[in-house]
């Protein structure tokens, strides 16, 4: 039986931890610097279909395109957007959920959003 689990930063990085030992193992580079170029390039391939799958959402691509655009592709795209981001995180050794924690104080304090309150 399919068992509800809560998705959480952690949770995300532990298993990208274990993708990425999985596809270093199997595709090994020479160095950190190469894993990290290569990781580097992957979200640059990823945003650009990401962004092809955006334009198809709005009615900006060639009619082949248009034909065969579905809103699964563009969350698929999204969130291999998303993993190659963890993936490159955890070669550049970023506690995802600290720098996310520290990004999200300083947006909210720059622009002056006030805390939310609890429903």
């Amino acid at each position: 039986m399919l068992q509800y689990h809560l998705m959480t930063i952690k949770n995300l990085v532990d298993e990208y931890k274990f993708i990425g030992e999985f596809l270093n193992h199997h595709w090994p580079l020479k160095s950190a610097n190469q894993r990290v170029f290569a990781r580097t390039m992957k979200i640059v391939e990823e945003l650009g279909e990401l962004a092809d799958e955006i334009l198809t959402s709005m009615n900006l691509q060639r009619k082949s395109k248009l034909a065969k655009f579905t809103q699964e592709n563009v969350e698929d795209e999204f969130a291999d957007v998303m993993a190659s981001l963890l993936l490159l995180a955890i070669e550049l050794d970023i506690d995802v959920e600290k720098v996310m924690k520290k990004k999200i104080a300083y947006t909210k304090d720059r622009f002056e959003i006030e805390e939310k309150d609890d429903l």
